[in-house]
């Protein structure tokens, strides 16, 4: 009986934290629609002025290009270096590979402010100008290590008797990687790609100190809430919920189909 009871406040207690945590994106969204620039109640009314105004702006939509350029560039690299790399450490024993384990983890522990001024500082002593390509070298170090770590978890647990088993009825290496380990291992390394792209996407701190006359969409809203709170940023806020969750969305059915 007691435990029938604390059931009902479990619930009650899990819709308070749920509503805690949503009520600010639900108060974004309804806002980006405000008819007004007042962000208070009570709503005076529906637009898609503010909409309309993200869309017609020139800097935002630069700025959205030049944050895809910099997010896919960095998921695809990452992918690629982060992937053989935890092939490498979790199948392979050579001299050094504590060391290197250690070197590619290391730049999680540090600041993004650290990073950026140290970045900066490398940039201008070797005379590369800055640009969305610098920025692009920042994010991968910034983001390496938490794809590496998701990469080295999921080969260490791979079952090596499975690649075995596609080499005893006549697999190649390649065909063996290709058709037994990929498939099984390819949700772990999309999520982690998502991951290194949402990084990549929000990264302020790096960009800031690394980028060039170029804008990146984190820093359009930062210099637009400087001040004062402008809001066109909702309505930004509410197309890039709506571009997450399509995304997640096309992402998880791509790989049931996969599994299919």
């Amino acid at each position: 009986m007691t435990s029938r009871r604390r059931i009902p406040w479990l619930h009650l207690y899990v819709a308070l934290v749920l509503v805690f945590l949503f009520a600010p994106l639900a108060v974004v969204v309804l806002f980006s629609f405000h008819e007004t620039a007042s962000l208070t109640i009570p709503f005076e009314g529906f637009s898609l002025r503010w909409y309309r105004q993200v869309l017609d702006s020139p800097e935002v939509i630069s700025a959205i290009v030049s944050s895809l350029q910099v997010g896919l560039t960095t998921a695809g690299i990452v992918l690629a270096i982060g992937t053989l790399a935890g092939i490498a450490l979790a199948r392979y024993r050579f001299r050094g590979k504590s060391a290197l384990r250690g070197l590619l983890i290391a730049p999680a522990a540090l600041p993004g402010l650290f990073l950026g001024i140290a970045l900066v500082t490398f940039f201008t002593q070797v005379n590369i100008r800055l640009s969305l390509w610098t920025v692009t070298v920042g994010h991968l170090l910034y983001a390496l290590p938490y794809f590496f770590l998701v990469a080295y978890a999921r080969f260490t647990r791979f079952d090596p008797l499975l690649e075995e088993a596609a080499h005893d009825l006549g697999a190649g290496p390649w065909q063996t990687f290709r058709r037994v380990t990929l498939p099984l291992v390819a949700p772990t390394l999309v999520a982690g790609a998502m991951l290194v792209f949402a990084l990549s996407w929000d990264e302020i701190l790096i960009t800031l100190f690394t980028i060039g006359n170029q804008n990146t969409l984190p820093l359009v809203v930062w210099s637009s809430v400087r001040h004062s709170i402008d809001p066109s940023v909702n309505a930004i806020s509410a197309l890039l919920l709506a571009g997450s969750l399509s995304f997640i969305f096309l992402v998880r059915r791509l790989l049931v189909e996969t599994r299919r």
